[in-house]
């Protein structure tokens, strides 16, 4: 091989002139070409009274290219000028103007490519011998970026942007620049200028800026207006579920955090009084089941922000809620043989074997025979009425059902010939099965532990205005499944159901986080949840009509009830594995590749009526946060 770039040359038939005799040229013609080729690609000379392009300016629609627009596809490509080319991403969002001026295509950038310029072949040794040498040149190149069409946007620059389907095809030539205009991109997006802060729309993980401002996106949460008192149009995001899916390292708390953080307010929603039919307004109250006791830090500020001014003006600027929460409470579920955990001010929470009553299948976290599941339903109903006033059974003699007097109260019946076994006709097998299910050491360290039961202090765990962090770091296996499912249970038995209700539940607009939701509302594999499920699903489905919002947290959102996300209005994912990725339907298609190379708080969202976007969270905490 030879050893300098002129011998290389020398032997390359590419170097060769059109009309096959070998190039003459000297060292300083050569040089001088080389200086023309940094510039932009020499396609014809330029009058030198043209105007520099505007520094949003991508380049122009190829018309050497098909141009189509149907139902079924599109094909939409721009030249990307060479000055660009460093700054267009996929996934930026263009503007491309049709001819009646006040009209444009709105799309994003779909694919980008580079094509050969020259007649330059770089499918061979001698090729590659020579870029071994000299640097690549760019405009030996075009660079094309495919375009998806989003929207039309109509009345572009006028105070009432408009957007419709793209239903007229852009002409060729046309110029193309990147969007840069907030009301282009809100409308073409269908973004709503206020609401719920989510994060900075982005592009490759870098947020987007307009006027050198980050671009805010927000969830739209209309509520009651404060001025007027009337109830403002569209479907608040907070009861329309929503689910925030991320893997363990890319920031899911973090991020949960700064959401929830919005939706404590002074805002307030109608709701119908269960009793008396009034329409009120009332505040929302935030439930947060904790069991990595992370969340009652939301009480504290975030001292990193709060002396930082820059911080400050841009939250303030956006309308971002920040700071610690003033009025949140901490409830501990208090079950035996545990230490509960630290959160500094606490108060406890008991869960009372009364939550059992219309819900014998809380006692069934297996899945007996029918025969043993008819006795143990039976035995569950014959005590309760001990309680009821009936004539059946005699008064108990304790003030509230409890879990040790209905052991006692089955033992009373152990006789072949009682009452109980023989009015509901349970043989001695089936009485022998119906004990062992029933007595257990879980159901003993849960039920009736402490003073603070859930339905006489429900007040004041479920009032407007308020964040109830419940923490269950304390609790592992069936006590944790047990406490949590009978408070998940319990709220939404009284705000679905019409008779004998807690009002409390049933009269405050609520939403429901629910960290590791996956172990709560995964595919039933025995009796409790299966009803759980079963209650869930009819809860993410009337949510709207009884004011009830699910917020399901999550890394593995693949384990997450199929009925149950398919209810879930908005979504919310951060980095996943590829394989979880693989097996979440309502994750968007565009993003699918992408999603397991997201950075820490790199997202994308999806909402209602809404292109699914990538946003970025903010890198600080909007209140305490220890990890």
């Amino acid at each position: 091989m030879s050893d300098n770039i002129d011998d290389i040359l020398d032997n390359d038939p590419i170097a060769d002139d059109a009309d096959g005799s070998v190039s003459d040229q000297t060292d300083e013609q050569r040089e001088t070409d080389d200086q023309s080729n940094d510039s932009e690609v020499p396609e014809r000379s330029v009058p030198s009274g043209a105007s520099a392009p505007a520094d949003d300016e991508l380049g122009h629609i190829l018309a050497s290219e098909e141009i189509h627009v149907s139902r079924q596809d599109y094909q939409v490509n721009a030249f990307v000028r060479t000055g660009a080319r460093d700054d267009v991403r996929l996934g930026d969002y263009v503007q491309v103007p049709y001819p009646d001026e006040d009209s444009e295509m709105f799309a994003v950038t779909d694919t980008l490519r580079y094509e050969p310029y020259t007649d330059l072949d770089d499918k061979s040794d001698a090729h590659n011998q020579i870029s071994a040498y000299v640097d690549l040149n760019e405009s030996e190149y075009v660079q094309v970026a495919e375009l998806e069409p989003l929207a039309i946007l109509k009345n572009v620059g006028s105070d009432d942007i408009e957007s419709g389907i793209v239903n007229r095809i852009p002409k060729p030539n046309s110029p193309a620049r990147l969007a840069r205009d907030e009301a282009c991109l809100r409308t073409g997006l269908n973004i709503p200028g206020k609401g719920i802060f989510t994060g900075w729309l982005s592009v490759g993980g870098e947020a987007m800026t307009v006027d050198g401002e980050n671009f805010p996106y927000y969830l739209s949460n209309p509520g009651i207006d404060r001025e007027t008192g009337d109830t403002e149009d569209g479907e608040p995001a907070v009861f329309r579920h929503a689910l925030v899916a991320g893997s363990t390292g890319k920031g899911k708390t973090h991020f949960t955090k700064n959401v929830l953080r919005q939706f404590v307010s002074e805002k307030r929603y109608p709701i119908r009084h269960h009793d008396t039919g009034e329409e009120q307004q009332r505040r929302l109250n935030l439930v947060i089941i904790d069991p990595e006791n992370e969340y009652w830090e939301m009480r504290d500020d975030n001292e990193a922000i709060v002396n930082d001014d820059s911080i400050q003006r841009e939250l303030r600027q956006h309308g971002i809620k920040r700071g610690g929460v003033d009025d949140l409470e901490v409830f501990i579920p208090q079950v035996a043989g545990t230490n509960a955990p630290s959160t500094m001010e606490s108060r406890e929470l008991s869960i009372p074997f009364e939550i059992v009553r219309g819900r014998p299948e809380m006692l069934m976290p297996y899945t007996p025979t029918e025969v043993t599941r008819g006795a143990i339903e039976d035995c569950i109903s014959a005590y309760f009425s001990c309680f009821d006033g009936q004539d059946n059974y005699p008064e108990r003699g304790v003030e509230r059902p409890k879990y040790m007097d209905f052991l006692a109260f089955l033992n009373e019946h152990d006789e072949d010939n009682s009452r109980l076994r023989t009015d509901n006709d349970i043989g001695g097998g089936t009485w022998s099965a119906v004990n062992r299910r029933v007595d257990r050491d879980t159901f003993r360290n849960v039920f009736d532990q402490g003073t603070e039961f859930l339905p006489d202090i429900s007040d004041e765990v479920f009032r407007g205005g308020q964040v109830s962090v419940i923490p269950t770091s304390h609790l592992n296996g069936g006590k944790e499944r047990l406490a949590v499912l009978s408070i998940l249970s319990y709220i939404i038995e009284n705000k679905i159901d019409d008779y004998q209700v807690d009002s409390a539940v049933r009269n405050t607009p609520m939403l429901v986080a629910v960290d590791e939701a996956h172990n709560y509302f995964a595919s039933a594999d025995s009796l409790r949840e299966e009803y759980i499920l079963r209650r869930a699903r009819v809860a993410v489905k009337q949510g709207r009509k009884y004011k009830l919002g699910l917020c399901l947290i999550t890394q593995n959102p693949d384990d997450v009830d199929d009925d149950v996300i398919k209810q879930i209005n908005t979504n919310v994912f951060l980095g996943l594995k590829a394989e979880v990725v693989d097996s979440v339907s309502s994750i968007p298609s565009e993003f699918k590749k992408d999603l397991p190379n997201f950075g820490k708080g790199q997202a994308v969202v999806k909402a209602p009526d809404v292109e699914a976007v990538e946003v970025v969270g903010l890198p600080y905490c909007l209140t305490k946060h220890g990890n």
